[in-house]
């Protein structure tokens, strides 16, 4: 069977059939707001286009918006936000400590966050690099890696990122010295 045997139309008629997931789960991949308003339509959409017209389960929504914030994490109370659940079963650990954290409701029964001792959560706060990153904000960059003292090699530990507990992330080391090059061709 060739490609031209498809039908051409086929993938228009999926994507209506589908369009209520695809453009709910776009909004959430692609989230890029820390807006009430815009977060609150994002939910409505959500909540009309999958909750109310039953077509996606409400604790599954949660838990997919809970997994995407280590993804997205600059926007992690954004997510949050848009969380409503008490117990999301199956969720990354890290995403409902920050939950528990910001809203003080455990979305897993199970979970003893006082006993957690989770390393380097505030990593974005104000003056440092990781903010500079996070908001591409590169004079800000080039003012933390031009300081005395700057360790090229530094290692980013945290429970925010992936798999960061298994290694280090050294991206850091790379971006720097692409910028310093940049930086010192001028």
């Amino acid at each position: 069977m060739s490609n031209q045997d498809i039908h051409p139309n086929k993938f228009s008629e999926l994507r209506s059939i589908y369009k209520y997931y695809i453009d709910s789960y776009n909004a959430l991949y692609q989230l890029k707001t820390d807006k009430e308003e815009e977060l609150i339509s994002i939910y409505k959409m959500i909540k009309t286009e999958l909750i109310d017209s039953k077509k996606h389960l409400p604790k599954f929504i949660i838990k997919d918006i809970l997994n995407i914030i280590t993804y997205n994490n600059r926007y992690a109370k954004s997510y949050l936000f848009l969380a409503k659940l008490k117990e999301v079963p199956n969720t990354k650990r890290i995403s409902k400590f920050l939950f528990y954290k910001e809203y003080g409701i455990k979305l897993d029964n199970y979970e003893d966050f006082e006993e957690i001792k989770y390393v380097n959560i505030d990593i974005h706060s104000e003056n440092t690099i990781y903010r500079a990153i996070m908001n591409d904000d590169k004079d800000r960059f080039i003012f933390f890696i031009e300081s005395d003292g700057f360790d090229v090699n530094q290692a980013l530990k945290s429970n925010l990122y992936p798999d960061s507990k298994k290694e280090d992330i050294h991206c850091l080391n790379y971006v720097v010295i692409t910028v310093q090059l940049i930086v010192s061709s001028f």
